[in-house]
């Protein structure tokens, strides 16, 4: 049998399996205004996270993964915001992607993390927020609608983008 052969035959599944993954319907991505999907999951030890028992503070969800260059680059710089603004009411939720729960408590000690960092083994919730680059960021307003929404690694500490997270938690009434 020639690989051509091989092909063919493999061409009716192929066609299936793509015919199933379009027709699954999508929860729409989060829109600037609206409310952000609420979502459970568990921290390093084993602890719940519910993201609707957090509306007395702004949350900044981090979308990210050990395996992800411009994510390990970004997590410096979101534990220092962490620091800066945490007592002020902006909580920093860190989610991996990574299928690894050790991989990713090596990842948090190595680098000091004090804020929450929550496994979303299978991307589960990446895939309801339609989150497919990392890092990707949600600002989220006490009110539980989205704020910002970031594509790539920022410094989060940077004198402008600051001012912009202050003015926005004075805003919402955090500050």
């Amino acid at each position: 049998m020639t690989s051509a052969d091989r092909l063919v035959g493999w061409a009716p599944w192929l066609l299936v399996v793509v015919l199933l993954t379009t027709c699954v319907e999508q929860p729409p991505a989060p829109t600037i205004g609206q409310p952000i999907p609420d979502f459970e999951l568990t921290d390093l030890q084993g602890n719940p996270f519910r993201l609707s028992e957090h509306r007395d503070k702004v949350v900044l969800i981090n979308f990210w993964a050990t395996w992800c260059p411009p994510c390990i680059d970004e997590m410096p710089s979101l534990e220092r915001l962490h620091r800066a603004l945490n007592e002020k009411g902006l909580e920093i939720v860190a989610v991996s992607v990574d299928d690894s729960l050790d991989e990713i408590e090596t990842f948090r000690k190595k680098l000091g993390l004090s804020f929450t960092v929550l496994q979303d083994r299978g991307a589960r919730i990446s895939h309801a927020y339609q989150t497919f680059k990392y890092p990707e960021s949600y600002l989220v307003g006490r009110d539980g609608n989205l704020a910002w929404k970031v594509v790539g690694p920022r410094d989060w500490i940077a004198p402008d983008l600051m001012l912009d997270l202050v003015a926005f938690m004075k805003s919402d009434g955090v500050m």
